[in-house]
């Protein structure tokens, strides 16, 4: 609709530090949707003030928010300036926003993010605008992390919706919830970026290009018996994202080890991971992430079961790969790179609740067990990141020293 994808959302545009006198504040605006909030530190309880808003809207802001919150020792206050459609998560976004801009220890505990989504004439539609939302038969207004984890959801419409309709307009919304994050994260990356500071060097720290401290501690028993201290990317969140713009795997690590290093004046060890299908041309590689368009696990199994419907189970033989590349500050032709493989079959039924992404569909015929069936102990030992970190132990040493 509107010469649009069903998947695209509207533009965001934020300003930052919007109102001098609070500068935790911003004006968030996703289409013709305006919405300006500002969050106060106080000695008293959490308040939450609406200006152009219902009081079922103000109450439902203050329930989403209230997990979220580090300190409840605030006020915020949200003003609609222009209703655009969408509104219920755009006070959420600007809000959020605002809190990101508070003194560390008092901002939000876990990123988040809101968008709505619609079924319109049978279609599901993500971010609706003011018009679509009139047309709506269903709206349904996600809040969830990165992670997917849900942490509400409001439903509503002209009319109930089915089982196959909801599930529809849930992944839609989740889609939607990844790309808002991603938009926020580039507005605020293009706001701070003059005011990053360069770490001093140290030869005892080495950061793990990644926000997931799970993936992080899988590197600690590397360095730890050398006394090197191992730090991630949420310890610096004012680096920029690094674009993922490689054609292969080594490409696309080195790409964020690469400059990561530069930025930091620091040892950077970088990873990029994927499955290789091999009735698909070794698809969808690079791209496992994004397969279905968007950061989104069930989207992703969804489509390569598609893509493999009719192929038999003997050629259904599969490959998880990671590359690791480890730079040096300013060096980038002594880049280490190391790689790891484990060779699989892709089901046609997923099995096991551990893992996350394509293990479910991983099967892995020596341990007749899918890498979702595994415990986390018996997939760090098996695993393609495992596999290359075992490459990974035989080298660094010596090339750290040169």
């Amino acid at each position: 609709m509107n010469n649009r994808a069903d998947n695209d959302l509207r533009p965001v545009q934020v300003t930052w530090r919007f109102l001098k006198q609070q500068p935790a504040s911003v004006l968030w605006q996703r289409g013709d949707t305006k919405v300006l909030a500002a969050v106060q530190p106080t000695e008293g309880s959490l308040q939450v003030n609406g200006n152009g808003i219902t009081a079922h809207q103000l109450e439902w802001l203050q329930t989403t928010l209230r997990p979220l919150l580090a300190t409840e020792a605030l006020t915020i206050t949200v003003t609609c300036l222009e209703d655009g459609g969408g509104l219920l998560a755009e006070l959420f976004n600007a809000v959020y926003c605002a809190l990101t801009l508070l003194p560390k220890g008092k901002g939000p505990k876990q990123v988040a993010a809101a968008v709505t989504a619609a079924m319109v004439a049978g279609e599901s539609l993500g971010d609706p605008d003011a018009a679509e939302s009139d047309l709506a038969t269903s709206l349904v207004t996600m809040v969830a992390t990165p992670q997917e984890q849900i942490i509400a959801l409001e439903l509503g419409g002209q009319q109930a919706v089915n089982s196959s309709e909801f599930n529809e307009l849930i992944l839609r919304a989740s889609q939607g919830v990844t790309r808002t994050n991603d938009q926020r994260q580039a507005s605020f990356e293009r706001a701070v970026q003059p005011n990053i500071q360069v770490a001093d060097t140290d030869e005892q720290t080495i950061v793990i290009a990644t926000k997931n401290p799970g993936k992080a501690r899988e590197f600690e028993s590397v360095f730890a018996a050398e006394g090197i201290q191992i730090k991630t990317l949420l310890d610096y969140p004012e680096l920029p994202n690094i674009d993922e713009t490689g054609s292969t795997f080594e490409e696309n690590a080195r790409l964020k080890a690469d400059q990561i290093a530069a930025i930091l004046h620091l040892p950077v060890l970088a990873d990029d991971s994927g499955l290789m299908v091999d009735e698909l041309g070794g698809r969808p590689g690079i791209y496992s992430a994004r397969f279905s368009g968007d950061h989104n696990d069930a989207g992703n199994n969804a489509k390569l079961l598609y893509e493999l419907t009719g192929v038999p189970a003997e050629k259904r033989t599969a490959t998880f790969h990671t590359t690791l590349v480890f730079a040096k500050p300013d060096r980038p032709d002594e880049d280490l790179v190391v790689e790891g493989n484990v060779k699989g079959q892709i089901l046609g039924i997923p099995r096991g609740d551990n893992g996350f992404g394509y293990d479910p569909l991983f099967y892995v015929p020596e341990l007749d067990a899918t890498m979702a069936q595994l415990t986390v102990e018996q997939k760090n030992k098996i695993s393609h990141r495992a596999k290359a970190i075992e490459n990974l132990e035989d080298k660094w040493k010596e090339w750290i020293k040169d």
